[in-house]
């Protein structure tokens, strides 16, 4: 379009403007689409299980109170929790409400959310406040030596 030694005309210069800005402009419309359509990425190990960070005799509350932090479990936290009569259970740490992540409160035994109050009971079934839906649970099976067991955490089928 342009030549050497020519000064560009405006006409050819607003032309390739133009093509540049349908050009990019179709690059932000198509980047969340490709994004959309292309599946996540699996767990570390690429299956559909995974060993916590922890071992059964590392869940319990530290000096501060803190329950042990949420892993992440295929691009989601999951938190594991020893209800009173011992049982290992597993969930999806994202309130069903508003995507907040909810914490596990070991002296009123039962998971909450922050951001709105909601309350869980230790199977995941929502019983107060806005969560319209449980927790997702995990399947989760002890290996090892008794209390100090990895904790392998899987999704049910």
């Amino acid at each position: 379009m342009f030549t050497q030694g020519k000064k560009p005309s405006r006409r050819g210069w607003l032309l390739q403007t133009l093509w540049a800005a349908i050009a990019i402009t179709a690059a932000v419309i198509a980047y969340p689409v490709v994004m959309f359509l292309r599946p996540r990425r699996a767990t570390k190990s690429g299956a559909m299980e995974m060993v916590a960070p922890y071992r059964v005799n590392e869940l319990r509350p530290d000096s501060e109170g803190n329950w042990p932090p949420p892993f992440n479990f295929g691009g989601k936290p999951c938190m594991v929790v020893v209800t009173p009569d011992g049982e290992v259970l597993a969930f999806n740490a994202i309130c069903t409400h508003l995507d907040c992540t909810v914490l596990y409160r070991p002296g009123e035994s039962d998971i909450f959310c922050p951001c709105h109050n909601g309350v869980y009971d230790l199977h995941g079934r929502n019983i107060s406040g806005p969560p319209p839906r449980p927790l997702e649970q995990y399947k989760v099976t002890l290996r090892g030596t008794p209390g100090q067991e990895e904790i392998i955490v899987s999704r049910s089928s």
